[in-house]
Order: C-alpha cells, then structure tokens, then sequence
C-alpha cells in the first residue's frame, strides 16, 4: 500500500493492516502482558527469523535496546523515556491511551517489519515520477509569470513610494537624484530590482507593509497573528522579491509552500520567548566541553554536535540572512538578539581572516572531522572575496591534513577533509545573489578541493 494511502488510514483501519500483512507480529503481541514482555520476545522473534542478519532486523533491535531507557531532552530540559516498542505493543492490543494519536509512527514501523520479511518497497517510473512533479504549475508556466510579472510591476510602484517617503539620515545608494520624473524614477527601481543588495535594503519588515505589498490580502486573523508576533518581538524580514513569488488574487496557484517561510503558525507565537532547543549545545566556555562533550575553540563560530560534522559560523555578513524562515532552528538566536537584520551591527569587530587561520586549526589537528557546513546566518550572505578566502582557508588546510598524513603510522592518522558544504536559502530568497563571480569561486574551489580528497561539494 502507498505510503500517502496508509497516513490516510485511521488507527482501526491501520491495525487490521498489520494483523492482515504481518500477521506473526500481531499475534506475538496478543501473548504479551505488557510493553517489557513483548520487547523481550521481540528479540527472540527477530533472532531466529530467516532475515536475522539483516540491515532492517538490526534496526529492530537497535528499537529493541533503546525501548525503555530515558534521555535527557535539552529543548525540555527534562527526562524522557523511549517508548516506541511499547507503544506499538499498545497499538496492536487496543490499549493504546491517545486514540487521536497520529498514525505516522506505526506507519513507519510497518514498513519496517515488511523489509524484515523481505517485501521490497517498489521505485516509482519515471513516468510517474513525472506524472506527480507536473501536478502543480511551476514558475515557468505563463499563467504563472503573468501574476509574479503583475506582482513585481506593483511592488516597483510601491518602492518609488517607499524611497520618496523615507525619513532615514543613513545615507544610501538607492536614492533618487534631485528633479527625477516619476517614470524616470520607476525606471531606476527597475533597475535596481536585479541587485541583490537593493533587494535587503527594501525588505519588509513589519505585518502592515507586508499587507501593503501583498495589495491588502492577508485575512484579518493573519494580521492579529503577526501583530502579536510583533508585540512579543518577533523579527519579521522578506525582500520584495520573495513576495512577488506569492499569488495575491486567490485563485491562481498554490503558493502555500512559499508563504509558510514567512508567515508564523500560531504554536511558533506562542512558544516565542521560550525557545530553548539546541542552544545548550552552542554555548562554548573556555575549557569545557558543550553539551554534547566536545571541546571547543573560545566564541561562536564553531559549533558541534557529532564526531565527523562540524558547523563554522563566519565574523561577515554570513552571520545574517536574506530573510527569516518560519521554521528556522536558531528562532532562539533571533529571541535572545544574539541574530537580528541590522547587517551594520553584524560586521566583523576585529580582523576575520587572522581569526579563520586560527579557527582552521581545530579542523587540521582533529582526528575525526570529515565535514564542514559553512553557514551562519547564510553562507552566501558573506561577499565574494570574504568567501574566496574562507574556501582557500578550508583549501588549504586540508592540503596540510594530507601532507602530514603522508608521515604519520596507521592509526595516527588525521581525519581528511571528505565533505564542504554551504548553508544557503539565498537561491530562493535572491538568486540575484548567484552572479558569474560567484560561480566562478565556487568553480574553482570543487576542482582543486576534489584533487586533495573532497568527494562533496554541496
């Protein structure tokens, strides 16, 4: 049964699935008097299947060894036990305590169990790969282009507007000189509408320009939800570009995937102010390991959670962002201020490049270290040439790895550089952003950087 066809399933209709396909699995749970019977057995049933050595009976017994035990939850900062088993023992028995429940979990165990029974999980034709991507319009369908064509001729008047009325002293580039006729000014915004950087200096930054741009769209309970966002002091930040890829006639395509990055859910207002995931694991004091045990340089540029991956955060612009996603894993940054949209506060305080010979070191000397995700903020935020020199950094430090690799025994050996990868939403926020420069930087970073081991360029 497709994957789509079962989460529509109810737990009732779920349950009689898994008594019909695996009908052992059921039945084992039945001569079970609790959660802790049928882990045990579970075992067992696993250790003498005829597919006892394989990937997905591992899997079950990696659930097997978890089930029961708990773990400390940093975002809770409280105790949590593993139930997985025990709750699909309950499942299958009728003793389950949540009946409104969402079926995922049982729905992905399933599929589990079946590999176990060796039922392969079919590929897709191409002809119905192809079938489901043209379901929906793209951004190259007409009907598509004339509403964004609309919407940025509308935004192009409304930034002559936004340009002639701003009270701003700091001076800017993007100003009209002194006896410009109006067309001659629509021209320049025009212009100006290709430079990524005119593009964040006109960024929407608050629920009633929003409705503004959007030609007065937005429902009133949408407006109330951003107002409190505002009121609890939630950043807001879209660039007039990224709006302009949003259908405000209400019946022409379904923007709804591009709307959710800057529109807030009701449950993120709401938890706004206590946000506390992952930021125990990037606080870095001199000496001691972060939550997660590792030892770090001083500040907060590296940050790491796993043994072969480890995040550098640059002192550029990369700290910062083309806009503020809904559903961005460091909202905590933004509510304690640690990350805001005033780029000028965001510039480097002392010298980046002597900084990053530094920070390089702690890649070069670790044995474990395999992968770089450069972000931030947003990698591709940082100028060209501050780029140019992070990857010749990371470059030329993993041409150092090898060559001390070269001289030192087996088992002493450091990690080599295998993967670099940029954190960027930049493609969609502004692809004006990716220029021929850029390009060519990023070019010339994959040819060398794969000539000293680095299979991944992402």
């Amino acid at each position: 049964m497709k994957q789509k066809k079962m989460l529509a399933l109810t737990l009732s209709q779920l349950g009689l699935l898994y008594r019909q396909e695996l009908p052992d699995l059921a039945a084992l749970a039945d001569a079970c008097c609790d959660g802790a019977e049928f882990r045990m057995r579970l075992g067992e049933f696993v250790d003498r299947h005829a597919a006892a050595e394989s990937e997905a009976a591992e899997q079950i017994r990696l659930l097997i060894g978890y089930d029961g035990q708990e773990v400390h939850e940093l975002s809770t900062d409280c105790r949590l036990e593993i139930q997985t088993l025990t709750l699909l023992w309950q499942f299958l028995t009728g003793r389950l305590d949540n009946s409104e429940m969402p079926s995922d979990l049982f729905v992905d165990l399933f599929h589990l169990f079946r590999l176990l029974d060796g039922a392969e999980i079919p590929l897709p034709s191409p002809q119905r790969v192809r079938s489901r991507t043209e379901r929906w319009p793209s951004g190259l369908d007409e009907a598509v282009r004339a509403i964004r064509a609309d919407n940025r001729e509308r935004m192009l008047h409304l930034l002559v507007q936004k340009i002639e009325n701003r009270k701003s002293k700091t001076p800017s580039r993007y100003r009209f000189a002194e006896g410009m006729t109006y067309d001659e000014k629509y021209r320049q915004v025009a212009a100006w509408w290709d430079d990524f950087r005119f593009q964040l200096a006109m960024a929407v930054k608050s629920p009633s320009e929003l409705n503004h741009f959007l030609a007065g769209s937005l429902s009133s309970e949408t407006m109330y939800l951003l107002s409190k966002a505002r009121k609890k002091g939630m950043p807001f930040f879209a660039t007039p570009y990224y709006l302009s890829l949003l259908d405000v006639t209400g019946d022409g395509y379904d923007d709804a995937a591009i709307r959710s990055y800057i529109l807030y859910s009701p449950q993120l207002v709401e938890t706004y102010g206590r946000i506390r995931a992952w930021e125990r694991e990037d606080v870095v004091e001199a000496g001691k390991p972060n939550a997660a045990g590792w030892l770090l340089p001083d500040g907060h540029n590296i940050h790491r959670r796993y043994p072969e991956v480890a995040i550098l955060i640059p002192d550029t612009m990369g700290r910062a962002c083309g806009g503020l996603c809904a559903s961005c894993q460091r909202m905590y940054d933004f509510q304690s201020e640690r990350l805001n949209f005033e780029f000028e506060a965001l510039r480097p305080k002392e010298s980046w490049d002597h900084k990053l010979r530094r920070l390089m070191n702690y890649f070069e000397e670790d044995t474990q270290l395999r992968d770089i995700l450069i972000t931030g903020g947003d990698a591709l935020m940082s100028q060209n040439k501050t780029l140019r020199n992070m990857l010749e950094a990371v470059y030329r430090m993993a041409c150092r790895k090898r060559r001390a690799n070269a001289g030192r025994p087996d088992g002493e050996k450091y990690a080599e550089l295998q993967r670099v990868r940029l954190g960027s939403r930049l493609p969609a926020y502004l692809p004006m952003r990716v220029n021929d420069e850029l390009v060519e930087i990023l070019r010339e970073f994959r040819e060398k950087a794969s000539a000293v081991g680095v299979k991944q360029f992402i």
